[in-house]
């Protein structure tokens, strides 16, 4: 048997983690009301659940199987996730709201062992930007809660939002249309 790389731990620990973080976007998308995040949730849900797979689809490629381990939190952070409690609370559970210390990307760590194979390479480098996105989408959703007037509902704020793009729809159609009658006397 080959030896054992040396980031078989840390593909564990992602896979381990990704897992706890669909089961915790799975729950809070079925239960917010606001459809302006729960589209949001879901697609986070899936991502998380498909990184799950990827790296413990990996390990068993390099001969090694899936290591569970319990995560103490996670049972209250999903117990939170299910529960009726608002979605700034949830935001605000999940780190979002807080000072950022300015500290380095701390993703990039992840590729600093120069004994990570190609193949193992490539996923975790797919893995870090589609993390990244996930941030930049779940901040969004959150500073759209939090900038959202406190006497405005989760449902006026949807309806907010689809009156916004009707409104786009509406002036790229004037726009078209002009362009195909500036065509059309040409």
């Amino acid at each position: 048997m080959a030896d054992k790389p040396s980031y078989i731990g840390l593909l564990n620990a992602i896979a381990n983690g990704e897992r706890g973080g669909a089961k915790i976007f799975r729950n809070w998308a079925k239960v917010t009301t606001c459809d302006a995040i729960r589209g949001t949730l879901q697609t986070v849900a899936i991502r998380e659940a498909e990184h799950a797979l990827a790296f413990e689809k990996r390990l068993c490629e390099l001969g090694f199987g899936l290591r569970e381990k319990a995560n103490p939190e996670l049972k209250k952070t999903v117990k939170l996730m299910k529960s009726d409690a608002d979605d700034i609370a949830k935001f605000e559970h999940l780190g979002y709201g807080k000072k950022s210390k300015g500290a380095a990307d701390e993703l990039t760590k992840l590729l600093e062992n120069t004994t990570i194979d190609p193949q193992t390479g490539a996923l975790l480098g797919r893995f870090i930007c589609e993390e990244r996105d996930t941030v930049r989408r779940l901040k969004a959703c959150y500073e759209t809660l939090q900038n959202a007037p406190a006497t405005t509902s989760k449902a006026a704020m949807d309806a907010t939002t689809l009156d916004q793009v009707c409104a786009q729809l509406a002036t790229l159609t004037e726009k078209v249309d002009a362009m195909s009658r500036l065509k059309a006397v040409r």
